[in-house]
């Protein structure tokens, strides 16, 4: 039996898939975000996607939607969000 995903994000069509984030990846979001939000939602969500190349090439074209995924993730994990 398929696992459920974690967290997953419809855009143009498309649904990405995400990993539940371990807390040394939570922390290391955490301790940047502040500083460099798209960065560091770029970074995190790339090392949680289930499949890297095409959020890669989605976060290309449009990098919001990593705040976006960012968000979406913290939002699952019980994080108040704005």
């Amino acid at each position: 039996m398929k696992e459920t995903p974690f967290y997953t994000l419809e855009h143009g069509g498309k649904t990405y898939v995400f990993k539940r984030p371990s807390v040394d990846q939570l922390n290391r979001f955490l301790a940047k975000v502040a500083r460099a939000p798209l960065s560091s939602a770029l970074e995190f969500t790339r090392e949680l996607a289930e499949d890297l190349e095409a959020w890669t090439a989605a976060t290309g074209e449009k990098p919001g939607l990593a705040l976006q995924a960012a968000n979406g993730l913290m939002e699952a994990l019980g994080f108040p969000t704005a």
